[in-house]
């Protein structure tokens, strides 16, 4: 039964090739996107404000398409959103242990780096982020502009879009063909590379497994969505 994810075997919803449609999908929506973007920017004179919203707005559309194609994959299989997850979860209890183990592992991760310069290493190239800059001396509305855009963006769209590509079809497509560990391991790889970003790689891999094992030890998608909710809400503040 899908409603005892932890102590049965799901129902087999995917298939393997299922995986492959959707990154497909999650790349040509990507090249979609980024070509609309530096149309956008070519044609019109926008300023680095107004770059940064049309940005993230396409960031939302982006996620939107890619969680569009695995409703669209779900339904080609078959499957309900109660069979990808969209249940009530069987406990709470995974949701605060992935929250803090998160936390844990980005304030490790943060103390590793701060003592590799202590030791004269260079890591700047573990340093990178995506910090909205504040510009000096400019007009609070833009920044708000463009502050309620990047937080439905972070705290909405994200958490939704990635939970059900992730962990609704990347984990549990994967755990239909390979053992649930190295199903974990795997979905939270891919979320890792997912950001496109070196720096965050490492942390955002291990976030990536214990999103994929709150979804499994809960039974329900609403667990890893709720904990990246929190996570982003709290990074976003």
């Amino acid at each position: 039964s899908l409603q005892a994810l932890p102590s049965h075997s799901p129902q087999r919803v995917w298939q393997g090739r299922d995986v492959f449609f959707g990154f497909g999908g999650l790349f040509l929506g990507f090249l979609f996107i980024s070509a609309i973007l530096v149309a956008v920017v070519l044609t019109t004179d926008l300023d680095k404000r107004q770059t940064d919203s049309v940005g993230l707005l396409v960031t939302i559309f982006w996620e939107a398409s890619f969680a569009g194609v695995v409703l669209a994959l779900a339904l080609r299989r078959g499957a309900t959103l109660h069979t990808l997850g969209f249940r009530k979860p069987e406990r709470w209890g995974p949701l605060p242990i992935l929250v803090v183990a998160s936390y844990s592992i980005l304030l490790g991760y943060g103390l590793v780096i701060m003592l590799l310069k202590e030791l004269g290493i260079d890591v700047s190239w573990l340093e990178g982020g995506n910090q909205l800059e504040l510009i000096e001396g400019e007009s609070s509305f833009p920044i708000l502009v463009t502050l309620l855009i990047a937080g439905i963006a972070v705290t909405i769209a994200a958490p939704l879009a990635e939970g059900l590509f992730f962990r609704g079809l990347g984990y549990r497509a994967l755990s239909e063909i390979w053992s649930p560990t190295l199903a974990i391991f795997v979905s939270g790889l891919l979320f890792g590379a997912f950001h496109l970003n070196l720096s965050v790689l490492i942390p955002f891999t291990i976030l990536g497994m214990l999103l994929a094992w709150g979804f499994r030890a809960s039974g329900s998608i609403w667990v890893p969505i709720a904990g990246h909710f929190t996570i982003n809400s709290v990074s976003f503040t």
